[in-house]
């Protein structure tokens, strides 16, 4: 009997498990507040995190032809973001990285 609530306590805790630093709605959520200029937590935030992955993404799958600053790539996955609101529960990094390929690929 042990071993079965064992293994049923084991399989509760497993299913809930995430493993993305941010969500793409609270990436959205962070642009949001920097477009609007009322919190510079989340200007830095955002900011950090879109030129984070910006400097992870293969070169190859994304062509920028132009010096792109950041504020330039937030508005990119800002847009992005807003666009395809369904994918929001998705990782904030593998949406950045769509938003980046999509609109220099």
């Amino acid at each position: 009997m042990r071993t079965f609530l064992f293994v049923l306590l084991l399989a509760g805790l497993s299913g809930s498990a995430r493993a993305e630093f941010m969500t793409a709605q609270q990436l959205r959520e962070y642009l949001d507040d920097a477009r609007s200029g009322t919190s510079f937590k989340s200007l830095t935030v955002a900011m950090g995190y879109v030129a984070g992955v910006y400097d992870m993404v293969d070169r190859q799958q994304v062509c920028i032809t132009h010096e792109l600053s950041a504020r330039e790539a937030m508005d990119v996955v800002h847009r992005y973001l807003n666009a395809h609101r369904g994918e929001l529960d998705q990782p904030a990094s593998k949406l950045v990285v769509k938003a980046l390929v999509g609109s220099f690929h």
